[in-house]
């Protein structure tokens, strides 16, 4: 009797459990149904088209393209000079994951991971001495490539490096004349930063500081050891000026020229992430200072060649204050000089993997002026109208012309340079200054009059 209205009251719980089970898987069993019928018009998932698929056949249709995809990847990594092909086995693709977070319009990308120690291990393999964590960013870049199912790309793994703090290169200028004004850039700046992936112009890092020198000759010294730092880095030049003569402080090749009253700039250009630090610093006649920065796997050497020197032209004045015999030099000649420098861009394992020609240094010859005694320019006029009278018979057909002529002002083993224009308008000049004295100018070489002289005589001879 007891057991029987026990079953009576425990029936209708087992019932309504039942149906409460079978109602909830029911409706689990018509929603999986319903919804896995087809998807929405235009469904893409890495520009695969899944319209109208199962998430079954959208699965397997996924999974066909990627294998094929690791057979055709070109996506290449590329640092310290070498390029390799991405391993594939590195990337994990989620099909499922990716088929349920399928936008309802447009491409949507597969959801991806990246195999850290497997990844590791092939950066550890083709770029010994390197890991996979001195480059941040790249795993995030690796999954957005493949996430798409990218062919073919780089990935520039020298945007994502990051080493340690490291000296690029220290210089120093020796035997320099120390002028209040370097003295005070230095000690006001002792430190310049060169910010990441920002433009650098020194005039304007001297407005910025407020910066009260303004002579070149001050900014000369500075200017020229911080260009020669910058090119033993991947920083750009974008504008860099040289003076008319090589001051003596500077190498040729390596000097760099600022004049804030002129406007002339040396500007560069830092393309990295991080940043770069100059220091400063003087120690009696000599001027020190380096660069430093997040470390690099590439080496910078600058590379000169093509070296030529041209001697200098030799100007001719005369003057009454010069005795017989006497010679004075008002100016020295200096040689002029041409250079071509390059940067070269070296791999850590010594391989050069880039050449940069970076800049054709030329410096114009000084002319020498040499001022002669009166009586020689005398001399040289009547040789000058001996000759007048030799070339006027010539036209009578009494003789032919001789075939030697003089060089005015030119040594005989100077050779002819373009752009020398200003050395004949300043000869030109003192000409005309003579003239006004009343002085007779002649610039005829000595060597050549005693030739030229012979001839006539003999003639009127003859004649």
């Amino acid at each position: 009797m007891k057991n029987r209205r026990l079953i009576q009251l425990l029936a209708p719980m087992f019932i309504m459990t039942v149906l409460y089970v079978g109602v909830s898987q029911l409706g689990v069993f018509l929603y999986e149904k319903i919804t896995s019928v087809s998807f929405i018009q235009n469904a893409e998932a890495a520009s695969v088209d899944l319209s109208g698929k199962t998430r079954k056949q959208a699965v397997k249709l996924l999974e066909t393209k990627v294998e094929s995809w690791k057979g055709e990847q070109e996506i290449m990594l590329s640092f310290d000079g070498r390029d390799v092909l991405l391993d594939s086995d590195a990337v994990a693709f989620h099909f499922k994951e990716s088929v349920g977070a399928l936008k309802e319009q447009g491409n949507s990308p597969l959801i991806v991971s990246v195999d850290e120690g497997g990844l590791n291990g092939f950066i550890e393999e083709r770029f010994p001495g390197y890991q996979l964590d001195q480059f941040p960013g790249l795993q995030k870049e690796i999954m957005d490539a493949t996430s798409m199912l990218k062919v073919e790309g780089t990935i520039d793994l020298d945007e994502y490096f990051e080493g340690e703090e490291n000296v690029f290169y220290a210089g120093e200028l020796d035997k320099i004349e120390v002028t209040p004004g370097l003295s005070a850039f230095v000690d006001a700046n002792p430190v310049i930063d060169i910010p990441a992936n920002a433009r650098f112009s020194f005039l304007e890092f001297l407005d910025s500081n407020g910066s009260s020198v303004s002579s070149p000759d001050d900014l000369g010294p500075v200017a020229s050891l911080l260009y020669e730092l910058i090119l033993h880095t991947d920083l750009a030049i974008a504008e860099r000026n040289i003076s008319m003569v090589l001051p003596s402080y500077a190498t040729l090749g390596l000097e760099a020229r600022v004049n804030p009253v002129t406007g002339q700039d040396l500007v560069f250009m830092n393309a990295r992430d991080s940043a770069y630090t100059v220091t400063f610093s003087l120690h009696d006649n000599t001027l020190k200072a380096q660069i430093s920065g997040m470390a690099s796997p590439y080496e910078y050497k600058v590379r000169t060649t093509g070296k030529k020197e041209y001697p200098p032209r030799v100007v001719k004045q005369f003057s009454a204050f010069i005795p017989q015999g006497g010679l004075a030099t008002t100016q020295e000649g200096k040689k002029g000089r041409l250079i071509t420098v390059y940067r070269d861009k070296y791999s850590s394992d010594g391989d050069v993997i880039d050449e940069e020609r970076v800049s054709e240094d030329f410096y114009a010859p000084t002319n020498r002026v040499e001022i002669w005694p009166l009586n020689a320019a005398e001399t040289d006029v009547t040789l000058s109208d001996e000759v007048s009278v030799q070339d006027q018979e010539n036209e009578d057909g009494s003789s032919e012309p001789d075939s030697e002529g003089s060089t005015e002002g030119i040594r005989e083993d100077s050779p002819e340079i373009e752009g020398d224009d200003d050395a004949d308008e300043e000869e030109s000049t003192s000409d005309e200054q003579q003239s006004a004295d009343g002085n007779k100018n002649g610039t005829t070489d000595k060597k050549d009059s005693s030739d030229v002289k012979t001839a006539p005589k003999k003639k009127k001879e003859e004649k």
